[in-house]
């Protein structure tokens, strides 16, 4: 009877050992986010022209949470609706995010400039949504404007590259001012809306500088321009106190500004921002270019990779540190169960 004990015993631990060994050919998946770190790369050059010396602040904005984009940290209590990253709209996102976190002096994730081969890393980041906001550079006559960024780091991309060259520049002369306009609509007005205020607050940053403060309301249509700016500063408008159940979107071109706030019903769904850009549209309140806005800028020509959608968040991974201690465990075993067949053939 021993020795089938021994007989059986010894079988079984080659087995095991065999089947062990055999494991680290299979790929080990878990629900859970990788903890490891990533990289950044923007690129601001195009043909022979490197934007050396563009600033770029990188801001950390939100996560993934059950599918849906949650803003968090400095960004959490700015009522603007994720709920749809589509295509169409991520710049107008992207454009509303840029604006706050300029006026309130929001401190970036990381910081940095172009360097002499037009590129610039941002790296030891984890997963989330990130905002990258560049500023605007002059090069001889002419100011470049870049647009800012939106997009996601995921477990499964560890470094990835965007185009960032500017999608405006500017050709501006010594001295030269031009006119800017502000805008005010309200979208989704529903028998069902909550009445909005007969006023609102808006304030022109210069540079990231409060340089105005205006009152938009039905006396003057929602609308205010100001003249005699300088097109080589950088130009941003807020709007303060936004009503309860009342999201914000902040567009903006060269030189007009529009500013939205759309009704949004606490059961909302993803396609109220579909919603909103139709209204948008249909109304004529979209950004216009004019004579005098093609006069002072060209329109640079730019990939479509410049701002691109969100990739859904990758919820598994594979993590190779159990293959190496199956391997081990393996291994031993296998050492084990020929050192008592040996010993069993010696007897």
């Amino acid at each position: 009877m021993s020795d089938k004990i021994k007989r059986f015993s010894s079988f079984l631990i080659i087995t095991l050992s065999i089947l062990l060994c055999f494991s680290i050919c299979i790929p080990y998946t878990v629900n859970s986010e990788s903890s490891q770190l990533h990289s950044i790369n923007l690129i601001c050059r195009k043909d022979n022209l490197i934007l050396k010396g563009m600033k770029w602040d990188l801001y950390k904005i939100g996560k993934r949470l059950d599918g849906n984009i949650l803003l968090t940290g400095d960004f959490s209590e700015y009522p603007i609706d994720m709920s749809d990253i589509s295509e169409e709209n991520v710049e107008l996102k992207a454009k509303t995010l840029e604006s706050y976190a300029v006026a309130d002096r929001i401190i970036p994730t990381d910081s940095g400039k172009i360097n002499e081969q037009g590129e610039i890393t941002f790296s030891s980041l984890d997963q989330g949504i990130y905002l990258a906001v560049g500023q605007n550079l002059n090069i001889d006559y002419v100011t470049y404007v870049p647009s800012s960024l939106l997009f996601e780091v995921s477990g499964n991309d560890i470094s990835f590259s965007y185009d960032a060259f500017p999608k405006f520049m500017y050709a501006t002369l010594s001295g030269e001012v031009t006119s800017y306009t502000v805008r005010k609509v309200w979208v989704n007005n529903t028998d069902e809306s909550i009445s909005h205020p007969t006023e609102v607050t808006v304030d022109l940053f210069k540079n990231g500088d409060l340089y105005d403060t205006v009152i938009l309301n039905d006396a003057n249509n929602w609308k205010h321009q100001w003249f005699d700016l300088d097109n080589t500063n950088r130009w941003h408008i807020v709007e303060r106190k936004i009503p309860a159940k009342y999201t914000v979107l902040i567009d903006f071109n060269s030189t007009q500004y529009l500013i939205q706030n759309s009704y949004t019903p606490t059961n909302t769904s993803s396609s109220s921002t579909n919603v909103t850009t139709s209204t948008f549209t249909s109304t004529g309140t979209s950004l216009t270019t004019t004579s005098s806005i093609t006069s002072t800028k060209t329109t640079a020509s730019v990939p479509p990779e410049t701002v691109t959608m969100l990739p859904p968040l990758a919820q598994t991974g594979q993590l190779w540190w159990p293959v190496l201690a199956f391997f081990i465990a393996g291994l031993l075993l296998l050492i084990i169960g020929l050192s008592i067949s040996s010993k069993k053939s010696n007897k």
